[in-house]
């Protein structure tokens, strides 16, 4: 008997779920330490988490949201961990663990958002001031290094810095406020 191998749809499928499960995968696991207390018992059902995302992969739709998805499997692992740990002395009950699990899902939420409207207000600086934001907060290098690179005195940097951060923070302020109202 011969076993057949996957289709390239199926492979690129599949890489595309692991891509995401990856790009995710802290926020999963920071989703699950809010519901337990123990860091054990997070890893535990962080994989088991894990371990039911791939094997329900072909139940995902790839046009809906990954996170809120695997927060939905991810809750019912922990509830599913929390019933077996009944007997423990220190356990959240299940309203708690629901109410904790709301509030994962807005925090991400509020994330998200807040990561689009910096992305927006990012792309309306010029060139070299988005050069200056990444060779400062994204590179290596030190504010010192940065300043020599740019011919700069790093004092002068640092000014630099403090009004780009408050051109970005004016820019996002009413965004957010926006968002806020939105929602």
């Amino acid at each position: 008997m011969t076993e057949s191998s996957p289709s390239s749809s199926e492979e690129a499928s599949a890489d595309a779920f692991v891509t995401l499960l990856v790009q995710h995968r802290h926020a999963l696991y920071a989703f699950i330490a809010k519901q337990l207390v123990n860091p054990a018992d997070v890893e535990d059902v962080f994989q088991k988490t894990s371990l039911v995302l791939w094997k329900k992969m072909e139940q995902f739709d790839p046009a809906g949201r990954f996170f809120p998805w695997a927060c939905g499997v991810a809750f019912n692992e922990v509830r599913n961990f929390l019933s077996v740990q009944r007997n423990s002395r220190l356990h959240f009950d299940a309203e708690l663990v629901a109410l904790l699990a709301e509030e994962a899902a807005a925090e991400d939420a509020l994330s998200q958002a807040r990561l689009s409207v910096l992305q927006e207000c990012l792309a309306k600086l010029s060139d070299r001031q988005q050069e200056i934001l990444r060779r400062c907060y994204m590179g290596t290098e030190s504010i010192t290094d940065v300043a020599e690179r740019l011919g700069r005195e790093r004092g002068a940097l640092y000014k630099q810095l403090a009004r780009l951060k408050e051109k970005l923070l004016e820019c996002m302020r009413p965004r957010l406020a926006a968002w806020e109202t939105d929602r």
